[in-house]
Parts: structure tokens; C-alpha cells; sequence
């Protein structure tokens, strides 16, 4: 039965020394437990527990959880091998509540298929929504993909096939130029690529202005010659483009000699613990790799990628790519809306109080890395199209989980 304002006002001295006290046996530490044996809040059908509740059950900031983890790269010992290290939320000092209300607002989408979360480099969270969700199972990540292709010419970069993003386009494929080519497109480099500031007449996918592009047996070609607008812009202005990324998946193919698949597995999957059979890739009718989507994988292998980038490009004992590439590409390089900037491939929350990147891909899928808090999380869907955006899960929910910042 509800209590009124006036009943609320005739509490005891000893009714609220009773609350001051439950406060303070709730305050004294992180509940400990498996995390693959205490129940799952939310997913029941009463709903998210209340936000009160979560508040109330929320401990008092702790260190210890951050002290037994090396910050420097070099120094950690607990590297995923084969599998992940499984561990707990509380042993990592997220509120279990607070997790476990994000995962339930993923769940009623019923278009999500998984939230992993990684701390300290161990699983301290994993959860599998509707028949589609399976640990062993690779999903399409679509753009994400962006973000992998980001990382492979940085490692060009690194092993100095490539010596510079500011190469013109038409340096690789001038047999791709026709007269009918916009004279702009020969000024354009891979650095204009990279960051998204190419000028094309694009709207997505599915725009008929671009129809020849997505069917083109030529996808290098066909983006090459894609329409520029009859006004250029003033200055450079972020463009979301795919082709961008099928021009760069040719040129990098072309600089290296060698299927982009195989250059990936041998020098950063294979690295990373992520066996050939885990992943695929699709490609065009010339054989070069989709730069732009195309990649599948497993959610468990997505957040390896990302706890490479959280390691400045450390891994075990290697650095598989350069820390100055994963700075790089990771700072913001062009303003692409309201709330986010570009760098490399890569999305940037211009937040200088906690500094987060991201993987994006159509229909929720989000790679989240948080270096400050050595957090990475991994959100992935069935599908593609527009969805609730995950961020606000990640940063409402899972972010604020933290207890011991």
C-alpha cells in the first residue's frame, strides 16, 4: 500500500537509525559470487529492477579492485588464450543491478543477440538474447568492419608497406579513371578516405544514385566513379561513405600482394588467438575484400580486437600494432555529428572526461572501448537496419555500474 506524504512524516528516530544502519552493512564491500550462477535480475518477466533499488544496493567506491591490475600493458600477466578468464561483476566492482537493467532493455528489443563485457581482460559479463544468441557463433558485424580494415593499414603503416595516408587515389588504380571520372576524384587521397571528407553523392545502400556501386562486379571501379555533387562543399565536411572503404580495401590489397584475408589472420588475428575457422570475410567480383562490412565473428573474438585497442596495440608480449597508430586513429580527425566525432575508421565521443571510442554497425552492433577504465564492451544484433542506439545502455547503464571510480 503506497505511503503519504503525511504517514511519511511520522517516521520513528528508531525506524530511521534502523535504515542508517542497513546502509552501512550494505557499504561495507562488492558482493562476490559466479557469474555464471547468480540469477539474472532482469530477465524475468517482472521487469528491470527499480532504479531506487539499484541506488540503494550500489557499494561505496573501492580500490582494491583496480590495484591487483596492472595499468601498463607490458606488465599484465592474465592475456585470454585460448578462452577468456571468466570472472564476476562484483570481483570486478560493477553493480550487478545496474548491468543487469541495461541487458533487459537490450533484451526487449528482440533485436539484440549479445552484451559482453570485459574488465581488467576478463569476462566479467556475457549474455545471449532470443534462439540467434550463441557464444560460439559468428555473427555479420557490418561497419565494424571499418574499424578492422583501420587496423590493418595501420600495421601496413607499421611494417612500412604503406609510407603515407596522403598517397592519391590515382596513384594505385589509374586504369580506373575515364574521362567520365569527376576531376575532383583525382585529388582525392587516402587520407580523405579514412576519415569520411570525400565529397561523394551518397545516401546509402539503398539510393538509387548509388545502385551501380552496391551491384558492380567492380566495387573499386564503381566507387571511383561515383557522382560528386554539382556545388562543392567549402571546406571538408564529414560524409559517411562506404565505397571509401571498398577503394581503401583495393589499394591495401594492391600495396600488399596477398589476399587481405590471409595479411589479417597471419598479423593481427592470429596474434590476437582468433583461429582462421572463427571469423569470415566476404569480397567483390574482383576478389578484393569488403572493406566496409562483410567481416563475421565471434562476440567473445569481436571484444579481443577491442582490448588490443584498450592496450594501445599490446598484446601478450607483442605489439601488434603500433601505439602511435591506435593514438592516431582513435583522435578525432573531423566533427561527424552533434555528439560524435571521426577519426581513422573509428566513432569518438568528444567527452574529455572519460575519453570512449567505438566500432559501429548497422542494427546495433558496437564495439565500446574504454581505456581509463579498462573496460570493453561488446554489443551485437541479428540484423541490420536502425535500432535503439546502444550507446545509451553502455553509457546510462554499464558505465555507471562502476563502484570503484
Amino acid at each position: 500500500m503506497p505511503v503519504s506524504k503525511g504517514q511519511a512524516m511520522k517516521v520513528t528516530t528508531a525506524q530511521k537509525l534502523l535504515v542508517l544502519l542497513v546502509i552501512a552493512l550494505l557499504s561495507v564491500s562488492c558482493t562476490t559470487g559466479d557469474v555464471n550462477q547468480l540469477p539474472l535480475a532482469t530477465a524475468t518477466a517482472a521487469g528491470p529492477v527499480p532504479a531506487s533499488e539499484t541506488a540503494a544496493r550500489l557499494p561505496v567506491a573501492r580500490t582494491d579492485c583496480v590495484s591487483r591490475y596492472p595499468s601498463t600493458p607490458s606488465e599484465r600477466k592474465n592475456w585470454p588464450k585460448e578462452e577468456w578468464t571468466v570472472s564476476t561483476l562484483e570481483e570486478h566492482c560493477l553493480d550487478r543491478a545496474a548491468v543487469e537493467k541495461g541487458a533487459w532493455y537490450l533484451e526487449q528489443t528482440y533485436n539484440y543477440s549479445s552484451l559482453v563485457i570485459i574488465r581488467h581482460g576478463e569476462l566479467v559479463y556475457e549474455k545471449y538474447f532470443l534462439r540467434s544468441g550463441n557464444p560460439e557463433r559468428s555473427v555479420t558485424i557490418y561497419s565494424m568492419t571499418k574499424s578492422f580494415l583501420s587496423a590493418l593499414i595501420g600495421i601496413a603503416m607499421d611494417q612500412g608497406q604503406l609510407d603515407s595516408l596522403d598517397h592519391k587515389v590515382i596513384e594505385y588504380f589509374p586504369e580506373y579513371f575515364t574521362p567520365s571520372t569527376d576531376p575532383r576524384m583525382k585529388e582525392v587521397t587516402l587520407r580523405d578516405l579514412i576519415t569520411m571528407s570525400v565529397d561523394f553523392l551518397w545516401v546509402n545502400e539503398n539510393d538509387i544514385t548509388v545502385a551501380p556501386w552496391v551491384n558492380s562486379e567492380n566495387m573499386v571501379k564503381s566507387a571511383i566513379n561515383l557522382k560528386f555533387p554539382n556545388i562543392p562543399a567549402p571546406k571538408p565536411e564529414f560524409n559517411y561513405c562506404t565505397p571509401n572503404t571498398q577503394i581503401l580495401s583495393g589499394v591495401l590489397t594492391k600495396i600488399l600482394g596477398e589476399p587481405l584475408r590471409a595479411y589479417a589472420q597471419r598479423n593481427l588475428f592470429s596474434p590476437l588467438g582468433i583461429p582462421a575457422g572463427n571469423w569470415s570475410w566476404g569480397v567483390d567480383g574482383q576478389g578484393n575484400y569488403l572493406g566496409g562490412y562483410g567481416m563475421y565473428m565471434r562476440p567473445r573474438d569481436i571484444a579481443r580486437f577491442g582490448y588490443l585497442y584498450s592496450n594501445q596495440g599490446y598484446w601478450d608480449g607483442k605489439q601488434v600494432i603500433s601505439a602511435e597508430w591506435v593514438q592516431e586513429s582513435t583522435t578525432k580527425k573531423i566533427r561527424a555529428s552533434l555528439t560524435m566525432d571521426y577519426g581513422y575508421l573509428w566513432w569518438i565521443h568528444p567527452n574529455p572526461a572519460l575519453a570512449v571510442f567505438e566500432a559501429r554497425g548497422s542494427g546495433g552492433h558496437m564495439l565500446s572501448i574504454i581505456p581509463s577504465l579498462d573496460m570493453v564492451i561488446v554489443v551485437t544484433g541479428v540484423g541490420g537496419g536502425d535500432l535503439p542506439d546502444p550507446d545509451f545502455v553502455i553509457h546510462e547503464y554499464i558505465i555507471k555500474a562502476m563502484t570503484d571510480e
